[in-house]
């Protein structure tokens, strides 16, 4: 009988050991992967002022329909110089989901046949987005965090609209650039911050 006892609490210490080893995994790989946009409400600046776009390009759906936008400027806020990348469709096309990546190019997360892999862009950098409507989106980036010149990938799942706003179409959207080695058609391209205007030492 003590024998039993003694073999149900032991088989009793080794599932609970188990089960904590599997959390403390789980919550690891959480930890270690996890991502997390913060909204800032950036109403009413002068990023969102076209005029001070310094470079723009199409964003393109489904590799035949230019669906809006992708506008990057930079804006200094309060001494500190921030790099916006907008997304801007037009009033036909809304936007549902989007991933970024900006930073060099061998930065990219790609798969070993040369396809990105626009899921896991943003868990290389922590950046700070606002949804200010359907249509727009954007993330502000410090502009130190870069290099004179850098790449920027820009993803996103947008849907077409009826006049009653009912969904007829959906596609994978790109900001039209250069293609990826793989075979996908998804795309990338250069800025440099003296597109803007801003110098710094040891340009590209």
């Amino acid at each position: 009988m003590i024998k039993k006892t003694t073999f149900l609490a032991m088989l009793t210490f080794v599932m609970l050991f188990s089960c904590q080893t599997n959390d403390d995994l789980s919550s690891f790989q959480t930890k270690a992967y996890n991502f997390s946009v913060t909204s800032i409400d950036f109403t009413g600046i002068s990023s969102r002022n076209s005029e001070t776009v310094c470079y723009s390009t199409p964003l393109i759906a489904g590799q035949n329909y230019e669906a809006g936008r992708i506008d990057v400027e930079i804006v200094n806020e309060d001494g500190i110089n921030y790099v916006y990348i907008s997304y801007i469709t037009n009033p036909d096309w809304v936007i549902k989901l989007t991933h970024l990546y900006a930073g060099d190019r061998d930065g990219i997360p790609e798969t070993k046949k040369g396809n990105p892999k626009p899921g896991v862009f943003e868990k290389k950098m922590d950046y700070e987005a606002n949804v200010i409507s359907d249509f727009e989106v954007e993330y502000k980036i410090e502009a130190d965090a870069f290099e004179a010149c850098f790449y920027i990938a820009a993803h996103a799942e947008v849907i077409k609209v009826d006049d009653k706003g009912n969904e007829i179409q959906r596609e994978t959207a790109w900001g039209q650039g250069e293609g990826f080695e793989g075979s996908s058609w998804a795309m990338y391209f250069p800025f440099c911050k003296s597109d803007c205007g801003i110098i710094d030492d040891g340009l590209k």
